[in-house]
């Protein structure tokens, strides 16, 4: 193993195309990367084996701790009493179940159908707003449409939308090991007004429950109780807002924008909306998945493809590899609305961290790019583009899509 052999998504060539990487991958024994500090699991198949194997390679380092940031950090965090537990993809069994059925509950398939009419009016008002030549599909329209959508999911008031992406964001870049301990200690300390503001919700809902997610939180649902006050805060910071946001906002976007760049693909697309858009969702998720993957680290002595892994070795399961491992999916770069596996690609994970809020996301996809086609049919990437994706940890995701028409 060589240590030049290294993968950091926050700068180039990874920024740009991770997927050059991850094809060299795929043929060598598996890596360390000096970088993230962990093995990088990028076979189709390792990932399988990893993900249906929980007694062996445990959930608890999947996303990092915010306490695990620089002492200085921590002392900030500390005196504004953030709290942290571990988050609900960090749980391994029995932990897991109690927690994961209540937070279930915010994403059911009838809190998809009463979510629908708010996806088809947030739509058709943000393409009302659009300038008359053309528009960011980016923060014009994918942003906001997310934030309405996960923040009425969660019961956040809609007037708090601007301050709750800050925090949001604060809580992004504290998972981000390789930010900049200047922007750790900044996030830190928004943290506390955050943490003051969702004690605020919680007490409310613990008064007056409603239909949404804090309310499931705090009473319970499905027949399990509800979490105490400082997991109900974790939750919604990241699983919640964070992963409800940021992978949905770059499916929406990927997915116009592979479209929009093959005429083949937008003719179907234009000529049977209903049929060809979730087919062009599942193919988009496949190809460029919006997550990059999340760590694992092993329980006792083990191997994977031929590599022995002691006892506490961190891996990191990079999910956009796999869906594109040619093993797998054949002409894995292509776009193939017609591809008969499709469905199984690891966008949304796998097994009992399977993403809870798939349902509700592939519904928010539906409904966008709907809308965009029986609105906008002559929509056309605008002239020069060209994408840049944003420099993210754990996202893929384009920094802009500026389309005319």
């Amino acid at each position: 193993m060589t240590t030049s052999f290294d993968f950091n998504p926050l700068v180039s060539p990874h920024r740009e195309d991770p997927h050059l990487f991850y094809r060299d991958a795929r043929s060598r024994p598996l890596q360390m990367s000096p970088t993230l500090g962990a093995y990088m699991v990028t076979r189709y198949e390792d990932l399988r084996t990893v993900i249906d194997d929980p007694a062996t390679f445990s959930s608890a380092a999947a996303v990092p701790k915010i306490y695990s940031n620089a002492p200085e950090v921590v002392e900030v965090l500390r005196r504004n009493n953030v709290p942290e537990t571990n988050a609900v993809v960090n749980e391994d069994e029995p932990a897991h179940t109690p927690v994961r059925r209540v937070f279930d509950a915010g994403f059911t398939g009838a809190r998809v159908r009463a979510m629908l009419p708010t996806m088809h009016a947030t739509a058709d008002a943000l393409i009302d707003a659009f300038p008359a030549d053309g528009a960011d599909l980016v923060g014009g329209y994918a942003i906001p449409f997310v934030q309405t959508v996960i923040n009425a999911i969660i019961g956040f008031p809609a007037e708090d939308a601007e301050q709750i992406q800050i925090w949001t964001d604060d809580q992004n870049t504290l998972w981000n090991v390789l930010a900049p301990v200047e922007e750790h200690l900044a996030a830190a300390e928004r943290m506390g007004a955050y943490t003051r503001y969702l004690q605020a919700l919680i007490d409310d809902r613990r008064a007056h429950p409603r239909e949404d997610l804090l309310s499931d939180l705090v009473h319970g649902a499905n027949g399990f109780p509800g979490v105490p006050d400082d997991y109900t805060q974790c939750i919604v910071r990241g699983a919640a807002r964070v992963a409800g946001f940021d992978t949905t906002r770059d499916a929406i976007t990927a997915t116009v924008y592979a479209v929009l760049a093959n005429p083949a693909i937008r003719e179907r697309v234009l000529a049977d909306p209903v049929k060809m858009i979730p087919k062009a969702t599942e193919e988009i998720l496949r190809r460029d998945a919006p997550h990059r993957g999340l760590f694992r680290v092993t329980t006792r002595d083990t191997e994977l493809s031929g590599t022995s892994l002691p006892a506490g070795t961190p891996l990191l399961l990079l999910f956009g590899s796999g869906n594109r491992d040619e093993a797998v999916f054949p002409d894995p770069d292509a776009v193939d609305l017609d591809r008969p596996n499709v469905r199984d690609h690891l966008a949304f994970g796998r097994g009992m961290h399977v993403c809870p809020g798939a349902p509700m996301a592939r519904a928010e996809i539906r409904v966008a790019l709907e809308h965009l086609t029986q609105r906008l049919p002559g929509m056309r990437l605008a002239d020069g583009f060209e994408p840049v994706y944003i420099a993210s940890y754990f996202f893929r995701g384009l920094e802009s899509l500026r389309v005319s028409w």
